[in-house]
This record gives C-alpha cells, sequence and structure tokens, in this order.
C-alpha cells in the first residue's frame, strides 16, 4: 500500500517520505522520522538535517553533536487547519523562524523549532530568559514531537540532562527506593538554579554513552552488567511499582488493529502470529518489576558501571517482556550492524540469578518486534513497505 493511500485526507503526508523531495521542498539536505500520524487528521515528524551527500540514516541513530538541533515538520487536514493557524500566530508573537511551504491543491507542510512544539512550548517557556538553556547543535539527546525533548544544559551541578515532557511526581521516589536496595539506576536531581516544574525532570549526566554504542569487548561486559542489573530489578517487591499492571493480551489486539491498517494484505500471517502469541504468553503468569521498555539504549555506560534509565513505563509483568524487549531490538540493530548483544546480556542475567525460559523469551521477542512492526512506517522510511515485510518474515519464523 503507497503512503498516499493511507490516509487520503493528508495529500502532504507522502513528501514526508521522499527525503530527496524533501530536502528540495526546504532547500537544503533533510529527512523526516519519529513520525505521530494521527488518521484524518495531523501527521508531525521530526526534521533532522544531514550533511550535503550523506544518505538518511537507516534507523536514524547518530551521535547527538553530528545533527544540528532536530525541528519538526507537520501537515494537518484542512477541517483541523486552526491548528496551524495558532501555531502560525505564536511563531509571530516570540519570534520563531518557520518554514511554510505550500503544496499543490492548497495543502501545506509547516516546521519550526523545538520551542514551537504545539504540545511542549508552554513546559519550554520555563526557561525564557535562563541563560544556559540551549537548543542548538549537539544540545538535543533525543527530540520526539508533541511527546518530550531531552537535552543536555550545564548547572552548576555540573552537566545535567533535562527531560522535559509530561512525567509521573511518582518517579523521584521510586528511583530512590530502588538505588537504597542496590539496583544501579539514574536518579533525578533537583538543580537550585534551573526552573522546576512538573514536566520537567533532571539527571546527572553519566557516563559516555548507551550500551548500544559501547563497542568491542567493552560492551560485552557492559551487556553483561545490564543482564545483572535487570536481575536485581526483577528482585524487588512488585508493590514498589509507580503504576498499575498492563493488561498485555489486551495491548497484542490492538497491535493486530493497527499493523492490519499498514498491511491489509498480510491480515492471514498476522492472525496466525496473533492467535499464537496469545496462546503461548496466556500461560506466562509471573510477576515481576519491570522496566517495561527495556533495551540496550536504556543502559548508561562510564568504565565497568552502568546505570538503569528511562522508567516512564515501569509497572509489574511477567519478567519476560523486559528480556523479550532486549532481544527484539538487539535482533533488530544486528541486521544494522553486524553485532549482537543479547548472549551476553541473557549471561548476565542468569550469572545474577535471574530465571529464563527460552520459549518464553522467544514469545515475548516476538511480542516486542509484533510492537515495533510499525517502526519503518514511523521512521519515515522510503522503503517502509519493504522493511515492514521483512519484519513480519521474522516474526513468523519466530512463532512457527
Amino acid at each position: 500500500m503507497s503512503v498516499a493511500l493511507i490516509d487520503p485526507a493528508l495529500p502532504a503526508l507522502p513528501a514526508i517520505f521522499d527525503p530527496v523531495g524533501l530536502s528540495a521542498l526546504f532547500s537544503r539536505p533533510v529527512h523526516a522520522d519519529r513520525l505521530r500520524h494521527k488518521q484524518g487528521v495531523s501527521a508531525v515528524a521530526r526534521l533532522r538535517t544531514r550533511h550535503p551527500g550523506q544518505a538518511p540514516p537507516a534507523d536514524a541513530r547518530r551521535a547527538p553533536d553530528a545533527d544540528p538541533a532536530p525541528r519538526w515538520v507537520a501537515t494537518y487536514a484542512p477541517h483541523h487547519a486552526a491548528k496551524l493557524d495558532k501555531t502560525l500566530a505564536r511563531a509571530a508573537n516570540h519570534g520563531y523562524d518557520i518554514d511554510v511551504i505550500g503544496l499543490p491543491g492548497r495543502h501545506t507542510l509547516v516546521a519550526g523549532p523545538i520551542g514551537l512544539d504545539m504540545k511542549l512550548h508552554d513546559t519550554l517557556r520555563a526557561f525564557e530568559g535562563h541563560h544556559r538553556l540551549s537548543l542548538g547543535p549537539g544540545r538535543v539527546l533525543n527530540y520526539n514531537p508533541h511527546r518530550r525533548v531531552v537535552f543536555r544544559m550545564e548547572t552548576a551541578a555540573g552537566a545535567t540532562v533535562c527531560k522535559a515532557g509530561r512525567a509521573d511526581p511518582a518517579e523521584t521516589a521510586f528511583l530512590a527506593d530502588l538505588a537504597r536496595r542496590g539496583v544501579p539506576v539514574l536518579q533525578r536531581i533537583i538543580p537550585l538554579d534551573a526552573p522546576q516544574a512538573g514536566t520537567l525532570r533532571y539527571y546527572p549526566w553519566f557516563g559516555q554513552g548507551d550500551l548500544q554504542q559501547v563497542a568491542g569487548e567493552d560492551g560485552h561486559d557492559a551487556a553483561r552488567s545490564a543482564g545483572a542489573a535487570l536481575a536485581l530489578l526483577h528482585a524487588q517487591p512488585t508493590d514498589l511499582a509507580p503504576r498499575p499492571a498492563r493488561d498485555l493480551l489486551h495491548k497484542l489486539r490492538t497491535l493486530n488493529e493497527r499493523d492490519l491498517h499498514l498491511t491489509p494484505g498480510s491480515q492471514a500471517r498476522l492472525s496466525r502470529i496473533h492467535a499464537a502469541l496469545v496462546r503461548r504468553l496466556g500461560d506466562d503468569d509471573r510477576t515481576a518489576l519491570v522496566h517495561g521498555d527495556f533495551s540496550a539504549d536504556q543502559v548508561l555506560v562510564d568504565a565497568s558501571h552502568v546505570v538503569l534509565a528511562d522508567f516512564d513505563r515501569s509497572t509489574t509483568a511477567p519478567p519476560g517482556t523486559d528480556i523479550g524487549s532486549f532481544v527484539a531490538v538487539d535482533l533488530l540493530q544486528e541486521r544494522a550492524s553486524g553485532r549482537t548483544l543479547r548472549g551476553h546480556f541473557l549471561d548476565g542475567y542468569e550469572d545474577a540469578g535471574g530465571r529464563i525460559d527460552q520459549d518464553t523469551v522467544l514469545a515475548w521477542t516476538a511480542a516486542h518486534l509484533l510492537d515495533r512492526l510499525d517502526e519503518p512506517f514511523r521512521s519515515c522510511s522510503p522503503s517502509w513497505r519493504d522493511d515492514t515485510e521483512e519484519r513480519l518474515e521474522m516474526l513468523a519464523a519466530l512463532v512457527a
């Protein structure tokens, strides 16, 4: 199915999937990723600038300082144009640099800086007049339009990471409890010379990068340490969980509906995969305190130490969901980099007392691959249909 057929109400959507055409429209080499698509309403994505002659990366992962500050790009259906009008008015009032590009049929692409993000601008206004705030090149570590931005700043406490976006007020106490119990986690700090708000979280700068970025034997050792740290997390009392358990089998049903929208010709295969996963995971009644979104990029590494970060989805669930999440992301990364961490990670988990059932891990790995089946589409990959088909084949092999 072509992008144009996915949402006829947004004729500008295909332009976001065409890095060559998009670069021509913006008169500079750009590509889009991190797409947030509301059927019949809007599409907003992260807009990244790449160096001339450089192809868009397959998974959009690069060192932060290799990329100028990201922006957002959006298009709206005509009956939701009022949202665009508000953004344009805010840009004029606050002096923001904004691109407005008209397309045939009176449709428009709009791009602007992070400070003009429709869902984040109120939060970032807390920094107005704050001399240390910079969202320029090398400062933005992660940006998910309409959700959150993570950036590095300097405070009296030293290099500090700020996460701006919706947050759970119980997180500070939860992380402190884990640290007291010996779980290596990145705890929050309160810089006295930075603005305070419920949507701003601060953390100390730790290490040289995440586990995905560590090479060679150092990466293998860090992967074992990450496995041991996860086993320790899973051994903690479940009543520490900051949020209630999720119905994971219900989530599988919603994934099936979502994926059929993107791959309507795969209904039979998806139905078989979904039914097999429901059967296999329905018997996994173990419960543990879980990270909820575990992968190598949630593990920060410094010399021989690791800490676990980003507990925004922590809850109670079968421990296999964390292990399967790590393995699923590692499988996808291996196809791009040729490197694998999962063997060392699983060794560290078992050596620290974690229990692993291989069939259960395979089932949870498949569930997380299903959860990520739409990633090529959300990454605005020009080859998203072929990439999605490749992931479907991986899934089918796992649940065969």
